[in-house]
């Protein structure tokens, strides 16, 4: 029988919490069964649209079936970035708190735009950020505010910067800095500031894939002497490719010198501020004039959940804040923090009560320990790697990231580039772990990124036995076959 409709759009009570509890047993039971499940499962869209492509619906449904077809027909189709053998991109292991803080944020249907409309929640934000900036050794004059991840926060980062640093008239002389290791983000997010791409400054990066000092310092000199602007240093601590830390301590001496905004992309790595290990190769990130960092990475936080931090948190409100007259009345007293005039956002969710109330369960500590178990299972990975024969490390373990790459003696290098991109490739499919690659030196790496604390040794080792066991089996393509490929490929 199917249920009468509901203008006011509500359950009964005793439905709600039946569905509630439906919801709440699903969770916990796939998070029982996480292990056991591919680390990734992909659909094409011919498999997926005869179930989920549909008319609009115009009546109600169950919605304990609504559920189970979501369960069934939905979630089973996608990466599981919190799996322990989820080693691709960046993975994202959350906690279950941080997962039931979400259901109350919007169970709640919290607004944390205004002190006005949620002051407990502002006073919860502002307490989270004083915690992570405290980490950073940044000052008490430092100030910041939750975003949806890494991409928002740099954006957020370098528009403060802009407007507090550069007069309308200089800034299309201005020049923006970073290395060849710097992500994607950076350049999606000066674009969108309205910055040239002949502004940007793209700088090498050494052998160990930090930024080249020297290189920097020319640069920055030659653009002066020709009449140009140094205006922003964007940095890395831990790049997506490596792990690698730019000399943070050194990158902000250089900026006091030369009048330089320095942004820190901490996006990855800067989480390991909760690790006595991870303050020690980040240090000098709390003398930069703001950093990102996503909590939804090596916080352990449920997505999203990203944040900016900077040196002065009143940056933040001169470069967004806007009143117009239907806001007015949500300025009651100027000590009140209104988070809307922080960040891009007007609406914006309660992203700091999960991380809030993870630590409040299990205790900073438990995080640090969790940080550490990340660099412990990437140089496991690497020891694991270096005693196979045919194998070699691209970059060392750092900041848990480890590149390697399969290439035995006289094998072509076009021929290694193929195959071990189809090692990770065939791994991935097979849904044991997810692991992909990416290009070190020019050339084609498997690369693993070991963030969860979940994952055990076992999990490393069996994973690095399977990629050496395709490495074995697989059959080998002729170099003129993978030229032929990559010729075609290009064509189209």
């Amino acid at each position: 029988m199917k249920p009468e409709i509901d203008f006011a759009l509500d359950l009964e009570p005793d439905v709600a919490k039946a569905l509630g509890y439906q919801l709440i047993d699903a969770v916990v039971e796939y998070r029982r069964r996480l292990r056991d499940l591919p680390a990734l499962q992909r659909a094409s869209s011919v498999a997926l649209d005869p179930a989920l492509r549909e008319p609009l619906p115009s009546g109600p449904k169950d919605p304990a079936d609504v559920v189970r077809r979501v369960i069934d027909d939905v979630l089973p189709y996608m990466g599981r970035p919190d799996h322990p053998r989820y080693f691709a991109f960046v993975p994202g292991p959350s906690n279950i708190v941080g997962v039931l803080a979400d259901l109350m944020a919007s169970g709640f249907n919290v607004f944390a735009g205004t002190w006005l409309e949620g002051s407990g929640p502002a006073a919860i934000e502002s307490t989270t950020i004083e915690w992570l900036a405290g980490l950073a050794g940044m000052p008490s004059s430092a100030g910041g505010v939750f975003v949806s991840g890494g991409s928002i926060a740099n954006l957020t980062a370098l528009h403060a910067a802009r407007e507090s640093r550069l007069a309308p008239d200089d800034r299309r002389r201005a020049v923006i800095y970073f290395s060849d290791q710097t992500h994607s983000s950076i350049e999606r997010g000066l674009r969108i500031l309205g910055f040239a791409s002949d502004q940007m400054h793209q700088v090498p990066s050494t052998g160990a894939f930090t930024i080249d000092m020297a290189a920097l310092a020319e640069a920055i000199s030659s653009d002066r002497a020709a009449g140009r602007l140094p205006f922003c240093l964007i940095s890395n601590a831990g790049t997506t490719n490596t792990g690698a830390v730019d000399p943070l301590e050194a990158l902000a001496d250089l900026c006091g010198r030369e009048g330089l905004w320095h942004h820190v992309d901490g996006a990855f790595g800067a989480g390991a501020i909760f690790s006595a290990t991870g303050r020690a190769l980040l240090a000098g990130l709390g003398r930069a004039d703001s950093f990102s960092v996503d909590p939804h990475k090596w916080i352990f936080q449920p997505y999203p959940c990203g944040c900016v931090i900077v040196r002065d948190r009143i940056l933040l409100h001169q470069a967004f804040s806007i009143v117009p007259e239907y806001l007015k009345d949500a300025h009651v007293d100027p000590g009140e923090v209104n988070y809307w005039e922080l960040s891009p956002e007007l609406t914006r969710p309660f992203r700091a009560l999960k991380l809030w109330m993870s630590l409040q369960v299990f205790g900073a500590d438990a995080f640090g320990a969790a940080v550490d178990r990340g660099f412990e299972l990437a140089e496991l990975a690497e020891r694991e790697v270096r005693r196979l024969p045919g194998w070699q490390i691209s970059s060392p373990a750092c900041m848990g990231v480890v590149t390697f790459r399969y290439a035995t003696l006289g094998m072509d290098a076009l021929v290694a580039d193929d195959l071990n991109r189809r090692i990770a490739l065939a791994l991935t499919e097979n849904g044991y772990a997810a692991i992909l690659t990416t290009k070190i030196a020019g050339r084609i790496v498997v690369r693993m990124c070991t963030l969860n604390p979940r994952t055990t040794d076992e999990d490393i080792a069996e994973t690095i036995s399977r990629l050496d066991g395709l490495a074995k089996t697989l059959p080998r393509k002729s170099q003129a076959s993978v030229e032929d490929s990559r010729e075609d490929s290009h064509s189209r």
